[in-house]
């Protein structure tokens, strides 16, 4: 299994230097320092500072612009993430290798370990230079719990690599990756609470986001950097009964994909 994760972690790394060095990591690095700079200015210029105390009692803080630069930045790190997981085995077929990387001995656990464990590393690169204007642009985390930061940490990218799975297989059963995802990052941008608290979705729609693992986690890893709020192993129940669901539906369903692909074609 370590040696499928090490080869196609090495392998898809060589493709990404050489196919596209620099244009896909910048353009995750320019829509997230657009986002840092609207909302400063926003805040600033527009708002003036002026929040509700609605706001301060929905989040726990009455720090906008952290708030917010938090969820961008995490939000630009889950497209990242779930988006590149989700494409290996699309971009497999594409180019002609899937039936040979299904026949092979290959860990299947390790490939999709390996492309997650390349796409962190890229992600963090992204994540680290969104922060540094964030920081410039008015950052500010109080002392917090590092364990509670870990096991939010743990948490989200658990999160992120089950949709990705689960996102792979519709895409792969709808041969489109382009609609299919920027529909998932749609829905996840309104329904999670990324960019303003929940609260302010009618109920409907705040019941639909618990839908996703991804909800969960965002919550439980901004309060604990925001707020130093203590994160319990009780807190991380929910989020871990939804990607053992997403799992299954993510084996169950990929298993019967591939193998009607090849029936047909």
């Amino acid at each position: 299994m370590w040696h499928t994760a090490l080869a196609t972690m090495v392998r898809n790394q060589r493709s990404n230097l050489r196919a596209y060095p620099w244009t896909f990591t910048l353009g995750h690095i320019i829509d997230g320092t657009y986002l840092v700079l609207v909302t400063y200015f926003s805040y600033v210029y527009l708002i003036q500072g002026d929040i509700q105390s609605r706001f301060a009692a929905y989040t726990g803080t009455s720090d906008y612009l952290t708030y917010v630069i938090i969820g961008g930045a995490l939000n630009l790190f889950s497209v990242s993430m779930m988006m590149n997981v989700s494409r290996a085995l699309i971009t497999e077929w594409r180019e002609g290798t899937l039936e040979a990387l299904l026949l092979s001995p290959s860990s299947r656990f390790g490939y999709f370990a390996g492309t997650a464990v390349q796409q962190l590393f890229r992600s963090l690169f992204e994540l680290g230079v969104v922060l540094i204007f964030g920081i410039a642009a008015g950052l500010r985390l109080p002392d917090f719990d590092p364990w509670s930061v870990l096991i939010g940490v743990f948490a989200y990218l658990l999160s992120c690599l089950t949709m990705g799975l689960l996102l792979g297989c519709v895409m792969l059963y709808s041969r489109d990756t382009y609609f299919v995802q920027n529909t998932l990052f749609v829905l996840t941008a309104l329904l999670c609470g990324f960019q303003f608290p929940r609260e302010y979705l009618p109920e409907a729609l705040r019941i639909a986001g618990e839908v996703f693992p991804l909800t969960d986690a965002l919550e439980l890893l901004r309060g604990s950097l925001m707020t130093g709020g203590v994160i319990r192993l009780s807190d991380l129940v929910p989020i871990l009964l939804l990607c053992v669901v997403y799992i299954a539906l993510a084996l169950w369903s990929g298993r019967r994909i591939e193998r009607s692909m090849f029936e047909r074609y």
